[in-house]
């Protein structure tokens, strides 16, 4: 697998929150062997990169003050939404991604019941006022008929 960066001070800083990533997994994760080849080959290409002369400008002494928690959780994001685009979604992502399928789904089928029962009551209402007005006629009528006799 190859990876890029950009070759500017935002690539350079990505490479470098990447790589502690990369270097904390190997650290402190129990890989099986395929997973820790691949930390270990996308390791030696981070340092090939950050080792490129153009970033010499960049470097930061050695201290690690840089990275603070908030630019680690931007890694993790990063280093996630990486993998995302390299090995696909997540389990999970899948998961979620069809129950809010199924919940548009669901709540497109609601709007649509709800827009027939309104559909329906104004049906019924104009159903309710034409039989008013008959039955109005008809009690004319039988009045009529009444004051005949």
């Amino acid at each position: 697998m190859k990876i890029e960066f950009e070759t500017d001070i935002n690539g350079y800083q990505e490479a470098r929150k990447f790589k502690l990533l990369i270097d904390s997994i190997l650290k402190h994760e129990k890989l099986d062997h395929s997973l820790n080849s691949l930390a270990s080959s996308l390791q030696e290409q981070l340092k090939e990169f950050l080792s490129n002369p153009e970033f010499a400008n960049f470097t930061d002494g050695g201290s690690e003050d840089l990275f603070t928690a908030r630019h680690e959780e931007s890694a993790a994001r990063g280093f996630t939404k990486l993998f995302s685009g390299l090995f696909g979604p997540s389990k999970r992502e899948i998961e979620l991604s069809k129950q809010r399928q199924e919940l548009i789904a669901r709540s497109e089928h609601a709007e649509h019941s709800a827009f027939e029962a309104l559909a329906e009551t104004v049906e019924i209402g104009r159903e309710r006022d034409q039989l008013k007005e008959k039955l109005k006629q008809l009690e004319a009528e039988l009045t009529k008929v009444k004051e005949n006799s």
